[in-house]
């Protein structure tokens, strides 16, 4: 075998001529000796970012005779790609908790170690709102509630809507016109001092109570989604109407199992007894009429044959339901007809591609009205859809 030992000459060159301490000319370096220079040199690192994530901000609040309630608009910029970043908004302290969580895309909000924090791993823009309660401690005439920011979100103003006629602000606070007042931050938080007006209180002992809100659904939507080998998940949410913490029971459809179950976008523990759930349902906030419930099953419906017949059923709820609409999203490869059941098959004026719904196969409408103390029911039945066979 014949070796010839190889040179490479480098040339040395100055960036800037008038540097005179540099030196310039050429060099002839053996091969062996060049290879592990290169494979020492290293790229650049990136510049990272300056900060993580930048923050705006906006809060608008109102008072109850106990309570201060806050509704927060968040449009964070989150810089850092890659890896985890948590951008600490609000600070929750033992008499702050959470009303309303959004559902994001890329990211998520929760409660971490104390804070109100939106966790991502990916740089974009998120934009939300959230809900935050401040119970005032204490049980006298005089009641007060603070909020501090997060070490990540600048302090703003807070917008308050407060009827001077029925509260009475205890701290000076700059007016915007008429029921509107800025609360502006000291030291990193909001304060508020209130109190209820004492002739108003006196009014409203003469009043009359009103009639508890007999609890209903006044709409329900439902969504079954299958692969070919027979997986198959059942979404289901309710939108409740009531005024107060009620009762409410729902009976599982045979063959499924629970995986999650959240009260006004909040998840919750519940267990199953023999198929039965029973919880607590309230309103998403205080003083109002309205809430959301949303169950998550899972089922098997075993592996699809060239024709065959499904049988499907949806959870029996104590309420009585209004409006009832399911949508199933099943292999694309079986044409579907419904053969029995409560619901009713309709034509959506919404298109029933993949591209347009987001789910995968062909999208079949239902609809059932006026459900009560029932589980609804459908029963399709399938066959191969040769319709664009080469055969026939």
């Amino acid at each position: 075998m014949w070796t010839v030992p190889l040179f490479v000459g480098l040339l040395l060159t100055t960036a800037d001529a008038a540097a005179a301490s540099t030196p310039s000319g050429t060099a002839t370096v053996p091969l062996q000796e060049l290879i592990p220079l290169y494979a020492q040199r290293q790229d650049a690192p990136a510049t990272p970012p300056p900060t993580d994530a930048l923050v705006k901000s906006q809060l608008k609040g109102r008072l109850t005779a106990d309570a201060l309630f806050v509704d927060g608009h968040f449009d964070v910029e989150v810089l850092a790609d890659g890896r985890w970043t948590q951008v600490r908004l609000l600070q929750l302290d033992a008499d702050t908790y959470p009303a309303t969580l959004p559902s994001l895309e890329g990211g998520t909000v929760g409660v971490v170690d104390g804070y109100l924090c939106l966790l991502t791993r990916k740089a974009g823009r998120y934009v939300f709102d959230v809900g935050v309660s401040i119970r005032s401690p204490g049980t006298g005439p005089e009641r007060r509630a603070r909020l501090r920011f997060g070490p990540h979100a600048p302090p703003v103003p807070l917008a308050l809507e407060a009827d001077t006629s029925v509260f009475t602000l205890t701290e000076p606070l700059a007016s915007l016109g008429g029921e509107s007042h800025a609360v502006y931050p000291v030291q990193g938080a909001l304060r508020v001092g209130w109190r209820a007006s004492v002739a108003r209180a006196a009014s409203s002992q003469k009043q009359q109570v009103r009639p508890p809100l007999e609890p209903r659904i006044t709409e329900a939507t439902a969504s079954w989604v299958s692969t070919l080998e027979g997986r198959a998940t059942l979404r289901v949410s309710y939108a409740l109407s009531l005024d107060r913490e009620q009762p409410l029971e729902l009976v599982l459809p045979e063959g499924h199992r629970l995986e999650r179950v959240t009260l006004n976008a909040i998840p919750v523990p519940v267990e199953s007894q023999e198929g039965t759930l029973t919880l607590k349902a309230a309103p998403a906030r205080l003083g109002e009429t309205g809430g959301t419930l949303e169950v998550v099953l899972s089922r098997e419906l075993g592996v699809f044959h060239l024709s065959g017949r499904l049988k499907l059923a949806l959870p029996r709820v104590s309420w009585p339901v209004a409006e009832l609409r399911a949508k199933a999203h099943f292999p694309a490869v079986f044409n579907y007809r419904r053969e029995g059941g409560s619901l009713e098959q309709y034509e959506s004026p919404e298109s029933a591609t993949p591209e347009t719904s987001g789910l995968p196969g062909k999208a079949l409408h239902f609809r059932q009205f006026l459900v009560a103390a029932s589980a609804p029911t459908l029963e399709l039945g399938y066959s191969v859809d040769i319709s664009d066979s080469y055969f026939r």
